[in-house]
Parts: C-alpha cells; sequence; structure tokens
C-alpha cells in the first residue's frame, strides 16, 4: 500500500514539473502550444523602439514584427524580405509597402477563416531598422542603418556631427521627390523640436558646405572655424552658428574685429549683438588680460587694463594728469612692434591693446625747465671760470 501511494506521489510531481519546465519555456517565447495561454503580457505588445504611438498609416517591410491574438493563441510572426508573413494552419499574406490598417485587414481577412474574427486583433511588436543614406559635411559619410523612429539630431549625432565648415542652416532631408529643409542651428541652439523631424526608410541627409570666399571667421584660443556670411547677421549670430556657446568659457577678455582692408578694432562682449562685420572677417577671441600703458606727466604712471569703450581721455583720466604741468592737445600714442609716435584726438580716436600713451608737459612747463636748465648751466659756467682764474 505504501509502494502505491508513493508511486503516484511520483507520478504527481512528475506531471507537475513537466508543465512548469516545458509548458511555461515555450511559451516564453512566444510560441503556441497547443489551446494554452502565453505568458506575453500586454505591456510587451508595444513596440519597443517606439518613441510614440505607431497608428495605422506606418508602412510595414520585411524586418517588422507582428502580435496575433487568435482567440485564445497568441503568435509573433516577423514580415519576410518578400513582404509576406506566414500564419501558421492559416497560409500567407503578403503585406510589405502596406500601411498597418491595410495588413490588419488582410490579416484578419486570412485567420477568419479559421478563428472568430472578433476575437483575433493584430498588434505591431517590434519596428524595422533601416538605412538612411548621409553625404556632405558630416563625419561619417555614407550607409548608417537606424533605428525605429530615429530623429534627424540623432542621427546626425550618431554619424559624427557636423563639420566646422558645414552649413548647418539648411540640412536637408530628401524624401523620395521632396526636400525638408531643417535649420539644424536653430534647432540645436533655440531647442525649436518641432523641426527635428523623424526619419523615415529610404531618406537621404545632405549637410552642405560653406561657400568658399563668402564667410566669417572666428579664432578661439586653440580652435578655428568659419560660419557662411550674411549681411544681417551680427556678431552674435556667428557666435551661436559655430557652437561656441557650446564650448567651455574660457573668460574673453575682448573681441578683436580684422575686416577686409580695415584696421583691426577691438569691442566688448556686450557689443556683439549689435556689431555687423564685412565678408572674410577675422574675429579672434581674447582670453589674456590685455593692457594699455600711460606716461608723462601724469600723477599715477604705469599700464591700465584695456577697455575697448575707452579712448585716451579715459586712460589719461584715470593715470590722474596734473592740468597745470600737462597738455592736452600734445598727447601722442606709441604704436606696433617698432613704436612710432602718433597724434591722437584724445576723445574720439581709438587706443589699442599695447599702445604708450604720452602725456607732455605744457609749454609753460617746458619753458620754465628750459629757463631752470639754462640757469643752472650758467651757475656752472660761472663757477668754472671763477675756479679758473683764482687758479691762474
Amino acid at each position: 500500500m505504501r509502494a502505491f501511494l508513493a508511486y503516484l506521489l511520483l507520478i504527481c510531481a512528475s506531471v507537475f514539473a513537466s508543465e512548469s519546465m516545458f509548458g511555461n519555456s515555450g511559451l516564453s517565447k512566444g510560441y503556441v502550444l497547443g489551446e494554452g495561454t502565453s505568458t506575453r503580457g500586454a505591456a510587451s505588445l508595444t513596440p519597443m523602439y517606439a518613441e510614440m504611438a505607431v497608428d495605422s498609416s506606418y508602412v510595414l517591410g520585411p524586418g517588422d514584427f507582428l502580435d496575433l491574438m487568435l482567440e485564445d493563441k497568441y503568435l509573433s510572426i516577423q514580415v519576410y524580405p518578400d513582404g509576406s508573413v506566414a500564419i501558421e494552419e492559416c497560409g500567407a499574406v503578403n503585406v510589405g509597402g502596406k500601411t498597418f490598417g491595410e495588413a490588419q485587414k488582410l490579416i484578419l481577412d486570412l485567420v477568419s477563416k479559421k478563428y472568430k474574427r472578433e476575437f483575433c486583433f493584430v498588434q505591431l511588436a517590434a519596428l524595422k531598422k533601416f538605412r538612411v543614406n548621409a553625404m556632405g559635411a558630416v563625419g561619417l559619410v555614407g550607409q548608417h542603418i537606424v533605428d525605429p523612429q530615429t530623429r534627424l539630431s540623432q542621427f546626425i549625432r550618431a554619424i559624427g556631427n557636423p563639420l566646422a565648415n558645414a552649413n548647418t542652416e539648411d540640412v536637408q532631408v530628401i524624401r523620395g521627390k521632396d526636400t525638408i529643409h531643417v535649420n539644424f542651428t536653430a534647432m540645436t541652439t533655440n531647442g525649436d523640436f518641432e523641426k527635428d523631424v523623424m526619419l523615415e526608410q529610404g531618406d537621404k541627409v545632405f549637410v552642405p558646405f560653406i561657400a568658399m570666399g563668402d564667410n566669417v571667421t572666428l579664432m578661439f584660443p586653440g580652435f578655428r572655424t568659419s560660419v557662411a556670411y550674411r549681411a544681417d547677421r551680427t556678431l552674435q549670430d556667428y557666435f551661436d552658428l559655430a557652437g561656441a556657446n557650446r564650448m567651455h568659457n574660457l573668460g574673453y577678455k575682448a573681441v578683436c574685429v580684422r575686416e577686409p582692408d580695415k584696421d583691426p578694432r577691438w569691442i566688448t562682449l556686450a557689443d556683439m549683438k549689435t556689431t555687423t562685420v564685412a565678408p572674410n572677417t577675422e574675429i579672434e577671441f581674447f582670453v589674456k588680460e590685455l593692457f594699455v600703458y600711460v606716461g608723462g606727466a601724469v600723477n599715477f604712471i604705469g599700464r591700465y587694463g584695456y577697455n575697448p569703450t575707452w579712448h585716451a581721455i579715459d586712460y589719461i583720466s584715470s593715470g590722474g594728469i596734473n592740468t597745470i604741468t600737462g597738455s592736452w592737445n600734445q598727447v601722442k600714442v606709441w604704436r606696433g612692434t617698432t613704436p612710432k609716435a602718433i597724434s591722437v584726438n584724445v576723445a574720439t580716436d581709438p587706443i589699442l591693446p599695447g599702445d604708450y600713451i604720452e602725456i607732455p608737459k605744457s609749454h609753460y612747463e617746458s619753458f620754465k625747465d628750459f629757463t631752470l636748465f639754462m640757469a643752472s648751466l650758467l651757475s656752472v659756467i660761472s663757477s668754472a671760470f671763477i675756479i679758473y682764474v683764482n687758479y691762474k
């Protein structure tokens, strides 16, 4: 009797083990096991790569996966390279190139021959990957496999970002016979996410180069780039277009503007929003401290930090000119690697970094010094004459 009971218990344990080991393992992969149910939950029916809900206008193609519920059975099927799907015990149907809504109707028409249509449904399980061709001023030119529902900004980052000489204001997405023009700079700097289009199968992305000759060059410490010229752009616009606002801020002190056939001029960072330049201008950003030197008839001789908005009168005032001994109308500036003296208007003429401002003495002070010198000289001569006469 005991042996018979032990035998029954062993049979029950074997049956339970076989159900837990084989039934669940098969169902966890989405296979059909007779009339059983699948462990695939409702959450797994959402496409893995979907950024948003995929509507009925989605076009199916090779690589898409569909989940089917046929009464109490779950099937996971793939769209084959020829565009067809095969459904067990029902046959095959071609869904390639058709919208999800059209494919859904075709599949339900096919399975309704064996199953009750009202108890069947079709759901996208995983979206296909596809190829996008990238050309122009990008890091990696050629065809690239992208995940479904990849946006333009993600794709451009994945292919090495635009080159330094790329015209990112007119990135072109060629879709069939249409071309979508995207201002990639405005999108990335101003957060214009509506322009961040979602790529589709067959798209071609072209990033044009900046036209040679019509550009503005920006020079930063250890980095140099160019931006396409446009007459209505300010220096701040060129700064943003160059992506400098995403670079490390090294603490720029001043900006030097070198326009063709003109002397360099210096502006402050605040002036960039209102300053426009000519084509082929060079803009250099300085990090090191710049100085102007003041000497002559001032109370405090020495160097002063360069300020692009200051003129000679501002530096002289900072040095504390003595109006009795100093002269405004004879101020000179020594400039250049081999300094030459130039006369300036103290109130209007620009002062450049490294200039030496000389404030000469007034005519009265100069005459007084000359008189004292002559008096001293005559005193020395007379003393020498007296000594000579006495010696003789």
